[in-house]
């Protein structure tokens, strides 16, 4: 019998203590300051507990940011407390927050000069403490572009590791359209540089021989006065 009552014992999971005062309202901050949703966001508290003073509706919880302000990775907050308007006492709490978000990643390995497809790439929800200046937020932004690095499969692509695939090259023959909304005149040209969509670039008029700032509209189609 007592064998059993020890067993029983260890096998009775222990009460989860509940979170101190402090802690509830830098949560609470947090969740109300944020630019996240809360279903999206988890907060870890990396501080030892402090005891709590005594909670009564005298005692008034004031919370404020220390440091990073970006509500996203490692952030310290001060919560003072204050009892008819004094200060009693100021406690430091350290929090990791992190955000889920749908990443951008490779859905296998890609070789540097791959032209990305929908089949290489592909989202997939991770947990962050930080985005990435270059992060791309959303599928369609690879669409058609070409990558400059090779990349492993699952892993991340950012801004800097894509370029536009040039719908004019240079050396090549394209078509010339002039609109000025009364009259359109169209000729072709020589470009004398690579170009993407909305870029101005050097044309040489193959009639006059002259060059000619155009932009660039389509595949081998420039336009001038658009």
């Amino acid at each position: 019998m007592l064998v059993l009552s020890l067993a029983l014992l260890v096998a009775t999971p222990r009460p989860a203590q509940a979170e101190t005062p402090s802690r509830t309202a830098v949560r609470e901050y947090i969740e109300a300051n944020m630019p996240w949703s809360p279903e999206s966001v988890r907060v870890d508290f990396l501080s030892k507990e402090s005891e709590s003073l005594p909670q009564n509706r005298e005692v008034v919880l004031r919370v404020e940011p220390a440091g990073n302000q970006g509500f996203l990775g490692d952030m310290v907050f001060l919560v003072k407390s204050y009892k008819d308007g004094n200060l009693l006492r100021t406690e430091s709490v350290r929090t990791r927050i992190e955000v889920q978000r749908d990443v951008v990643t490779a859905a296998r390995g890609l070789s540097a000069g791959t032209i990305l497809a929908e089949s290489d790439v592909r989202t997939v929800g991770r947990w962050v403490r930080r985005i990435h200046p270059h992060a791309l937020p959303s599928l369609e932004e690879t669409s058609g572009k070409r990558l400059t690095v090779r990349v492993a499969a699952g892993a991340e692509l950012f801004a800097t590791m894509l370029k536009e695939i040039p719908l004019v090259q240079k050396g090549k023959m394209v078509k010339m359209v002039f609109d000025n909304g009364a009259m359109q005149i169209v000729t072709v040209g020589l470009s004398e540089e690579d170009g993407v969509a909305g870029n101005i670039i050097r044309v040489k008029n193959i009639t006059s021989n002259k060059i000619i700032y155009a932009r660039v509209l389509s595949d081998s189609l420039v336009g001038i006065g658009f």
